[in-house]
């Protein structure tokens, strides 16, 4: 192994223990600071240099681009939190063309077990009598919970960090 393979490495292991810290803050806060994205930007040229020319990475910032601008719209509709658009946005910049759509689908099934799992523990909470738990009533209070979707997005964006350090 060269130093360019270790800087490589380096950089995606970096990549995987920042979106594990994002994930923790939104898990304990509900917040997302910007300093975890601004990292992920800040680690992609090293990984660029280091990969010697074997990454596609203006199809990165294309998509990286397109992601933040369709985020930055379900942000303004109030869909998401503004953390968790640039998180997603950063994360398919590394994933670039090649690993979005995996990424995508992995980060869509791990919210969509957590959104799972946070229904049915409000549901847990509110009623006594187990058959009232899929009672379908008109309560808001679970339609408009918050969640920890950084913790979804670390997802999708660890199964990246696995691809590429499979092709370092």
């Amino acid at each position: 192994m060269d130093f360019s393979d270790a800087t490589a490495r380096f950089t995606i292991l970096a990549f995987s223990g920042l979106l594990i810290a994002a994930a923790a803050s939104d898990w304990k806060h509900f917040r997302v600071p910007n300093r975890y994205s601004l990292a992920l930007l800040a680690l992609y040229p090293s990984y660029v240099i280091a990969s010697g020319g074997n990454v596609e990475w203006m199809g990165g910032l294309i998509y990286g681009a397109v992601a933040f601008g369709v985020g930055f719209l379900l942000f303004t509709l109030r869909l998401c939190g503004g953390g968790d658009v640039k998180l997603f946005a950063a994360v398919t910049l590394w994933a670039g063309p090649t690993w979005f759509m995996a990424m995508l689908f992995y980060t869509a099934v791990a919210g969509g077990i957590m959104a799972g799992g946070l229904w049915l523990n409000h549901r847990f909470k509110r009623t006594t009598v187990p058959a009232n738990l899929l009672y379908a009533s008109r309560d808001l209070k679970a339609s408009k919970q918050p969640m920890p979707y950084a913790v979804a997005i670390a997802v999708g964006g660890l199964f990246v960090a696995l691809q590429l350090l499979a092709r370092v």
